[in-house]
């Protein structure tokens, strides 16, 4: 799991021991299942285990939970994505994600898109994570990833939108972020689809002045 691994590295201190447990509500308190099961064999329960909140849904070993559960539901579920490789986890700045079986991440954050969560995968996902994921320029994506378009309509490659900036990638060019003003200027003249096509390489500052191209 590359992308858990370097969250990881990233964070520490964070307590991963638990990652690969969903959780258990037991009379309001929610708790790792492990210990529940721990707990079960070492003295035995009856009774109290209620059940988990009606939006959240069993997919394989784990929970797939509230907005990340609407989205990923609402955009194939199980057959598109596969099922979830770990729990629902924190990410930066009070967001959440979860990686599914078939490259792709969703990720949700209260100020992202309304509070909607967004699907993430492939190159594009790479390239984000090269950015530093949600803490870097980009931020949280605010779209799914979306067919991209070249001339006469015809699809060429895809993209993210995200809260700094879009990631577009093609066979051709591969994924590159593009952002402020180079962004604007880009966007004004129809983006891939227009007199400059996708982006070919990171933007570059060169003293006080950025290119791309």
């Amino acid at each position: 799991f590359p992308e858990f691994l370097s969250r990881l590295r990233e964070a520490p201190g964070h307590r991963w021991d638990h990652w690969w447990i969903a959780d258990i509500e037991i009379e309001g308190q929610w708790v790792p299942g492990g210990a529940v099961a721990a707990a079960a064999v070492a003295v035995g329960i009856s009774g109290g285990v209620t059940a988990v909140a009606k939006a959240d849904q069993q997919v394989g070993r784990f929970l797939v939970k509230g907005q990340i559960e609407v989205s990923y539901f609402a955009t194939g579920g199980p057959a598109t994505w596969g099922v979830p490789l770990i729990p629902e986890t924190n990410a930066g700045r009070g967001g959440k994600f979860q990686t599914f079986k078939n490259q792709a991440s969703f990720y949700w954050h209260p100020g992202a898109d309304g509070g909607n969560a967004h699907q993430i995968g492939g190159a594009i996902r790479a390239k984000w994570g090269e950015n530093r994921w949600e803490n870097g320029p980009l931020g949280y994506p605010t779209t799914d990833e979306l067919q991209s378009r070249g001339p006469f309509n015809a699809v060429t490659g895809a993209m993210n939108a995200f809260q700094g900036g879009v990631i577009y990638w093609s066979p051709a060019s591969g994924a590159w972020p593009v952002w402020g003003e180079i962004l604007v200027k880009w966007s004004a003249d129809k983006r891939e689809s227009g007199k400059y096509g996708y982006p070919t390489g990171p933007e570059i500052r060169t003293g006080s002045s950025f290119s791309q191209t």
